[in-house]
């Protein structure tokens, strides 16, 4: 029986070696560029709610949120602290840009309900406002596919209501956004990871004097559900 020569394995194991080098670095290319991507891309519509309790003269301390009440000081008609309720529907459009940035626009219909001023007989009617606003944000996912959005300043104009249209508004310092996208990656549940006394600044429409602003401070819970409209 004639046996055969021994194969020269070397040029095979070679050539597997230096594929599994290319495999590797194909890999790890693709890898850094996508190392921006969230997996999180479009346009996605929301609605959503928003309950608020404003105090004129501040509140304690973000974990306690209790409102600092003062008294009004003699003589009438000044008044101490003002407690303001509020609650709000919103609708609008949040648009993700793939990169853990985005923007959002948004239309809100407010509710300030009368309000009783402590210590004191006077008290507030209340009012209702339209107002636009809009706002640039960043966000995270997470492998779970837990979404956290860091909204900036927030800011808009009232459009309808009361005698402050074409007054701007603003908030600061808003909790961040967490909540849970679905399987498909087509719908989001968002509320508010704590809860934190934000400001809420209005401010007199340009080319009026003297210039007027109102910086209240306030607490609120929001609750948003968002569908996706756009790739």
């Amino acid at each position: 029986m004639l046996v055969p020569p021994p194969v020269n394995l070397a040029p095979l194991n070679a050539a597997i070696n230096a594929e599994a080098v290319a495999r590797m670095a194909a890999d790890q290319e693709l890898r850094d560029s996508i190392a921006g991507e969230t997996g999180l891309r479009g346009q996605y519509s929301f609605t959503g709610t928003t309950m608020c309790l404003s105090s004129s003269t501040g509140f304690r301390t973000d974990f306690e949120l209790v409102p600092l009440i003062v008294s009004p000081p003699p003589p009438p008609p000044a008044v101490g602290t003002m407690l303001t309720p509020s609650s709000n529907s919103i609708s609008g459009v949040r648009t993700f840009n793939g990169d853990g940035t985005g923007s959002v626009v948004a239309t809100v219909h407010n509710i300030n309900y009368p309000t009783q001023f402590p210590g004191s007989a006077s008290f507030s009617s209340g009012a209702a406002t339209v107002s636009t606003l809009q706002s640039d944000f960043t966000y995270e996912v997470r492998p779970d596919r837990t979404l956290v959005i860091d909204d900036g300043p927030t800011n808009g104009v009232i459009i309808k209501g009361g005698n402050r249209v074409g007054w701007s508004v603003s908030t600061l310092d808003v909790p961040k956004f967490v909540g849970h996208i679905s399987k498909d990656w087509r719908t989001i549940d968002l509320v508010h990871e704590t809860m934190a006394v934000e400001q809420s600044v209005n401010t007199s429409p340009p080319g009026v004097t003297p210039i007027q602003q109102f910086i209240t401070p306030r607490v609120c819970h929001r609750e948003r559900t968002l569908r996706k409209i756009r790739d």
